[in-house]
């Protein structure tokens, strides 16, 4: 049953990128005219007694299904209420599945409220929460551990090149991180906020569709580049030059990998390093295009000798 709610909930996806014409703008309802995908981004779906389609996917906002649904219904947030026929799944993914009396789900109820079926309504297959759905069991912790590990192996090996590659650069993310960390902070919560919002924007418009897409397809590049710049950052705080680097990285990089086993903690974890890393890197840029810091004059305590003989 769960392969039928993943293929649900990837035909909701994929009814949004290909039924561009049957997306209706915010406020409205389904667009009418026979068979089809329906598809609304916010509003209210509502397909009549006499009406057939193929899909109804509504991202916000209620469906009303009076006649027949020859797919599924996908609410993301919405409920949803079945009076007629639907040949696979009713899905409202924060909202409630109401079926009427004399309906018909040929599929699965999944519902994040405790759904309504009527007696005299008919479910082919199971009714379950939202929550049951998604709980993760042996297999899920069995998929978690191995991202887990997936991750630490990534880091290591990036971080490691990042080294190996530009290790002046490393010790550059490190300094920032270590004298401004105001700006650290606050620049690193702007490009990892700032960044996919930008990229959306462009792909939105026609002009700036490529570029767009390259920011975007960028963001995991440039997420896990200051995730590792942190796991630098922290290792040098403990080993501080001359230590080696690598032996400084491998500090750092084994705290935020043990942390990433501690649950609630990793995701604090994992955020904080990669916005803080991000901010870092974009400090260090800043000052290489404004060239090298001056170093504090040296005070000897002394008046130069004169340079008369």
């Amino acid at each position: 049953m769960g392969v039928a709610l993943v293929l649900s909930v990837l035909l909701a996806v994929a009814s949004v990128l290909v039924a561009a014409p049957a997306v209706a703008a915010p406020g409205g309802t389904q667009p009418r005219g026979g068979d089809g995908n329906q598809v609304v981004i916010t509003g209210r779906v509502v397909v009549a007694s006499q009406e057939k389609v193929d899909n109804v996917v509504i991202l916000n906002g209620d469906t009303l299904i009076n006649g027949r649904v020859d797919g599924s219904v996908f609410a993301l947030n919405g409920d949803v209420t079945v009076r007629g026929f639907v040949r696979h799944n009713a899905i409202a993914t924060n909202g409630r599945v109401v079926v009427a009396g004399g309906a018909h789900v040929g599929g699965d109820v999944t519902s994040r409220e405790h759904a309504r079926i009527s007696p005299r309504a008919t479910v082919d297959g199971d009714v379950r929460s939202v929550n049951r759905r998604f709980a993760l069991g042996g297999l899920g912790i069995a998929a978690a551990v191995i991202l887990w590990f997936a991750v630490v192996v990534s880091t290591l090996v990036f971080g490691l090149l990042m080294l190996v590659i530009a290790p002046r650069a490393a010790d550059a993310f490190a300094d920032a991180g270590r004298t401004a960390i105001g700006a650290s902070i606050g620049l690193g919560i702007a490009a990892a906020v700032g960044l996919p919002i930008v990229g959306l924007i462009l792909i939105a418009s026609i002009l700036g569709l490529p570029l767009g897409a390259i920011v975007l397809l960028t963001l995991g590049f440039l997420y896990m580049l200051g995730y590792v710049a942190s796991a630098f950052f922290l290792g040098r705080l403990i080993l501080r030059p001359p230590s080696n680097r690598f032996l400084g990285y491998l500090v750092g990089w084994g705290i935020l990998s043990v942390a990433g086993i501690i649950p609630v903690l990793n995701v604090i974890v994992l955020i904080a390093a990669t916005v803080y890393g991000l901010g870092m890197v974009v400090v260090a840029m800043f000052r290489a295009r404004s060239g090298p810091r001056e170093p504090a004059p040296a005070d000897t305590g002394r008046t130069a000798p004169s340079a008369a003989g």
